[in-house]
């Protein structure tokens, strides 16, 4: 999970420093970009299939999306890992309290805690 407190004092800490928000901001926007990336490679597995086209095609495109998948989801662990940094420098709790690592199972609950969070955002808009 991660500590939305800490994102929201961090937010607060750095209200004059343009630069310093600027890598918060991009460093969120890539959770975003990471959910949008999986969104679009499970549709599209659920809307075509070989049988809609070519079967070398199909792979090929799955093979695509699932590298760009997986870019997003780098830049994800290295987003967590700025974010992480920035919280210490402020002698804030880390934005994410665990194992950040490309290594599984690591890979993956930063992965979840970051989809949890774009969620979060979503259901709590303005």
């Amino acid at each position: 999970m991660l500590n939305i407190n800490t994102l929201k004092k961090l937010a607060e800490i750095h209200q004059e420093d343009n630069e310093s928000l600027d890598i918060l901001y991009s460093s969120l926007k890539s959770f975003e970009e990471y959910h949008l990336v999986i969104y679009e490679m499970e549709l599209w597995m659920k809307i075509y299939s070989y049988k809609s086209i070519d079967k070398e095609e199909y792979q090929s495109k799955v093979t695509d999306m699932d590298r760009r998948r997986t870019m997003c989801h780098n830049s994800v662990l290295s987003s967590v890992n700025i974010l992480n940094r920035l919280a210490a420098k402020e002698n804030l709790p880390l934005v994410y309290d665990g194992v950040v690592s490309e290594e599984r199972p690591y890979r993956r609950e930063v992965a979840n805690a970051v989809l949890d969070y774009v969620e979060k955002v979503i259901k709590e808009r303005r």
